[in-house]
Order: structure tokens, then C-alpha cells, then sequence
């Protein structure tokens, strides 16, 4: 019965804590009930975990109750987690893991633009996102009037500075207690989904020419949710489903995730995001998510990257066309294959703020050329509110997971787990929108 309940990693954190960080998902209409019993003993044993913070790893966290997931998270002695496996009130138990921002794995030697760099004292090569958006093809879109207008992405991840003049108009909101990106790989992902165009004056004037970055979709409504922090970009599973909820009640339309931990889980249903992914696409949203930084190495995609549900990206080079050597590689714990796409992701310059300013260039200009999944998935982002709003406007119809997945498989090539089934782009799009539904745009 218990080991029905509560996954295996669950199982193992509780058996090596005194008290252990949960999330708890229960039976229909059974959260009241759990909530009840559980809530006297999460303040009763709180004065024990500030005195020993070691036992969680990102010290004490309040309850948290997730309604829209019939979720609860707390921290509980392990006795009690093992009652709970025994309650029928209960579904499952999962471990409330720590997540992580996907950054900076590696500077590639190849680049678009060249100079010195002031701190490895070596050349650095980089690319910006105005010449990205033209590999992915969102510049052709913009031009025929998707912008992203009418479509609303969340960025969930460090928060956002709305300082920074590419991304003054984004909505902010926070899961946890902190209010500023202080890491700056939000403001970043916010600035390559949708972020103004903008000039990185101290790059322009290394290169000897302008150094231009822009978001693909710079007309879509713009929602930054921090749900990482502790200035290196970290946070609690339970951080990032609160941060997914508060998407899905603002009204987001596409939810994009550079972010991730190590996937546990030996079948998806024992992962903490499967049944949230779930409701994602029930209510109609696309979760697009990073697949990791951890390749070249098999089975490395992160979580919630895994999960079947989700648009899984992985990241190849603008400038040489191959994929990047750190993009995590399927398959994943139950064998599917992934990551599902790719985009651009290696040494890409952008808005940023905090400690990632000066990663790339070795300055602080709030601009920095950095790679990862991370970058890429903002792309994939930023292009598929500009397919979305397409679908809406030309087909009057909501475009989903599934299409979008459809799509790749017909005109992508086959798919393996090292690039999924190749690059998303705007020109496949338009394809598919000919090949599928006659129309030409």
C-alpha cells in the first residue's frame, strides 16, 4: 500500500531525513481533509526545522496549497508521510525536489561577432537574438503581422528587472518571497520571448558594428513568475507548480520552463509534473520546456523537460548548425524519445541583470551572450505564440501540444534523442498550414 503511494524517491528521502520536503496529491475532492490533518502538524514541528536546516535543501518552506492540482506541500516527519501513504484520502506522494535555472554550460568557439574578452583574455564569439530570430524564421512572421499580439506567455523562472528597457512591459509576479531577478536568466528568457528591441552599446562598440537583440514575439503579452531564487537560480518543485498555477490563472497561453532537475522517476506518473503537465493541456496551454544542460550523455533530460506532455527543447548552434555538445540527450527513464525540437542556444546575446551580467562578456552592460537550453527554449517559446496567434486568426482555432507535435513528426525528420525531430521553424509552419489545411499565408 505504502509503496503504491509514495514514489521511490520519496521513499528514500524520508527514510534518510527526520523530516522531509512532500508534495502530496490527493484523491478527488479529498484535499480539504488532508489539508486539515496535516496543517497542525507542519506548525507544530516548524521551530524544529529552522534549527535544522540541513535536513531540506533550501531550508523551511511554508505549506503551500495548490488547489487547481489537488496538490499540498509541506514539511513532515517522516512517520507522518507514511501515514499519509496509508490514507485513502491520498493518490500519491511525491519528493518536493530542488530545480534549478538551466545556464551557461559552455562558450562556443565559433560566433557571428568577435572580441576580445576582458576577463578570459581569449576571443569570444557570440550571436545576438536579432539574428536568432531570423534562423527560427520569426522575422518573416513579424512582417506578415504575427507578433504575438493577443497571446499571453508566462515565463516561469528568476523574475524579471523591469528596468531593462527591453522588457519595461512585462506583468511580475512571485512564488516565493523575493521580488528581484538577482541571476538575471529571467529577465533574459523574458527579453528573447518578447522583449522591445534594443541595442548592447558596449558589444556594438567592441565589434566595431551594432549589436541588436530582439524578442520573437515583441507584441505578446508578457507574464515574468519567479519561482527560482537564492541569487544562483534555485528553487523547490513545488516552487515551479505554483508558478504553473498562477500562469494558467492568468490567463497564459504558452508557459515556458528554462528550467529543470535530475528526473528521478521510473514512469511518468510518479513524477511530481505529470499530472500538473495534465492540466496545463487540458486547460488549453502549451508548457514548453528546457530539456537540460547535461548532454552529450544519454538519458540526461531533466524534469519537467521528461514529461510526455510538454514540448521538450534541445539546443544547437546558430553559427555552425550543430547541435550543442551540452544539450541533454533522451531517452528518458520510460524510453520515449527526446527532446521533441531544437532551437538556437549556444552563446546568444540578451537582456540580462544580476549575477548572469557578466557570464558572457566578462562586463556589467545588462547584456551578456550566455548558452544553454535555457536559451533555447524562450525561442520556441516566443515562435509558437506567434503560431498560436496564427492558428486563432487565419484557422479560427486553439493550437496545442498535439498539433504542434504533429507538425514536427510530418515535416521534421525522424526522430531520435539527440535533436528530437529537428528545428522548429516559422517556415515549417507555414508548411504545414498548406500541406494540412490548404491555406497560404
Amino acid at each position: 500500500m505504502i509503496r503504491d503511494k509514495l514514489t521511490q524517491l520519496a521513499q528514500r528521502r524520508a527514510f534518510s531525513r527526520i523530516a522531509t520536503p512532500v508534495i502530496i496529491k490527493s484523491k478527488p475532492a479529498k484535499l480539504t481533509e488532508i489539508v486539515e490533518y496535516i496543517r497542525p502538524i507542519s506548525y507544530e514541528i516548524r521551530p524544529t526545522i529552522l534549527q535544522i536546516r540541513n535536513i531540506i535543501p533550501l531550508g523551511p518552506i511554508p505549506m503551500k496549497i495548490l488547489h487547481r492540482f489537488e496538490m499540498v506541500a509541506a514539511v513532515l516527519p517522516r512517520e507522518i508521510i507514511f501515514d499519509l501513504a496509508e490514507s485513502p484520502y491520498v493518490k500519491k506522494i511525491y519528493s518536493d525536489e530542488p530545480m534549478y535555472a538551466l545556464q551557461y554550460p559552455t562558450v562556443p568557439k565559433e560566433g557571428v561577432y568577435t572580441m576580445e574578452h576582458k576577463i578570459r583574455k581569449k576571443k569570444l564569439t557570440f550571436t545576438s537574438t536579432y539574428w536568432t530570430k531570423k534562423v527560427i524564421g520569426a522575422d518573416i512572421a513579424n512582417k506578415k503581422g504575427f507578433t504575438g499580439r493577443g497571446i499571453k506567455v508566462s515565463v516561469v523562472d528568476t523574475g524579471v528587472s523591469r528596468t531593462h528597457p527591453q522588457v519595461r512591459r512585462c506583468e511580475f509576479y512571485t512564488t516565493m518571497m523575493q521580488y528581484r531577478d538577482e541571476n538575471g536568466h529571467g529577465t533574459w528568457c523574458v527579453s528573447c520571448v518578447g522583449g522591445a528591441r534594443g541595442i548592447d552599446y558596449y558589444l556594438s562598440g567592441k565589434v566595431g558594428r551594432e549589436v541588436i537583440c530582439e524578442g520573437m514575439a515583441p507584441e505578446c503579452e508578457l507574464i515574468a513568475v519567479k519561482t527560482l531564487g537564492y541569487y544562483i537560480g534555485t528553487g523547490l518543485t513545488s516552487n515551479i507548480i505554483e508558478g504553473i498555477q498562477l500562469s494558467l490563472e492568468k490567463g497564459a497561453d504558452i508557459i515556458s520552463m528554462s528550467l529543470g532537475g535530475k528526473c528521478e522517476a521510473e514512469k511518468p506518473e510518479d513524477d511530481a509534473f505529470y499530472d500538473v503537465m495534465t492540466e496545463v493541456n487540458k486547460e488549453g496551454a502549451i508548457a514548453v520546456c528546457a530539456a537540460g544542460n547535461e548532454g552529450p550523455d544519454p538519458n540526461t533530460i531533466g524534469t519537467p523537460g521528461a514529461i510526455p506532455q510538454v514540448l521538450t527543447v534541445g539546443a544547437y548552434d546558430p553559427v555552425t548548425g550543430e547541435m550543442a555538445e551540452f544539450s541533454s540527450r533522451g531517452p528518458t527513464n520510460w524510453n520515449d524519445v527526446k527532446p521533441d525540437v531544437v532551437a538556437p542556444g549556444v552563446n546568444i546575446d540578451s537582456a540580462i541583470v544580476g549575477m548572469l551580467d557578466t557570464a558572457g562578456d566578462g562586463m556589467v552592460n545588462r547584456y551578456s551572450p550566455i548558452s544553454g537550453t535555457s536559451m533555447a527554449t524562450p525561442h520556441v517559446s516566443g515562435l509558437v505564440a506567434l503560431m498560436r496567434q496564427a492558428h486563432a486568426e487565419v484557422l479560427g482555432k486553439l493550437l496545442t501540444t498535439c498539433e504542434i507535435k504533429e507538425m514536427m513528426k510530418q515535416l521534421g525528420h525522424e526522430k531520435n534523442n539527440d535533436s528530437g525531430w529537428g528545428p522548429i521553424t516559422w517556415q515549417l509552419y507555414e508548411l504545414w498550414l498548406s500541406t494540412e489545411y490548404g491555406v497560404e499565408i
